[in-house]
């Protein structure tokens, strides 16, 4: 998946019942972490600890990266030394309209408050990240609460979209996956 590359992939799993082990498992380059609790935040603090790297970029599952995205995050990076780091604009998949008109206005939201959540890949330094305390750990918006914590500092936005399932939206519904 990675073979020569220095970026490392962390899959948590905190007791899924779905593919993720299995899938995480068959994986070239892959350390799965068995997480004891579940928890999101929880989680990704646990990969945060696990990584080596300068740089931490958390990904829901069900969300694909645009090509590309190593470059455009190093990049961006590089030209805010003193930026925190950010995430990208998002997508859903799917071809209803109300999926596209969500998109954007999550993206609005994105450009005019530097307010991101998983779903938009967030990445972020590891020296912030640290300093900031990692994820809260609450229930839910604990990826609000560290676009929170980063929006004093500059956070990039990256044009490029990154692409999340609609499953959700479609399972739950507009009302429940927004809250």
């Amino acid at each position: 998946m990675l073979e020569g590359d220095p970026f490392e992939v962390i899959v948590v799993d905190g007791g899924s019942r779905d593919r993720t082990r299995e899938i995480a498992e068959k994986e070239k380059g892959v350390t799965l972490i068995a997480s004891e609790k579940p928890g999101r935040a929880l989680q990704m603090n646990e990969g945060a600890r696990a990584s080596s790297g300068d740089v931490l970029l958390f990904l829901h599952a069900d969300t694909l990266l645009p090509r590309g995205w190593k470059e455009k995050i190093l990049e961006a990076l590089e030209r805010n030394p003193d930026s925190p780091g950010g995430a990208f604009l998002v997508a859903l998949s799917g071809d209803k309209l109300i999926y596209r008109i969500t998109g954007a206005m999550i993206n609005v939201r994105t450009l005019l408050f530097r307010s991101f959540t998983g779903d938009q890949g967030i990445f972020v330094r590891r020296e912030f990240f640290r300093s900031a305390g990692g994820f809260p750990d609450v229930p839910i918006m604990e990826d609000l609460m560290l676009s929170d914590a980063m929006r004093p500092h500059g956070p990039v936005i990256l044009r490029k979209k990154v692409v999340t399932s609609a499953r959700r939206w479609e399972d739950w519904g507009p009302v429940r996956t927004i809250l």
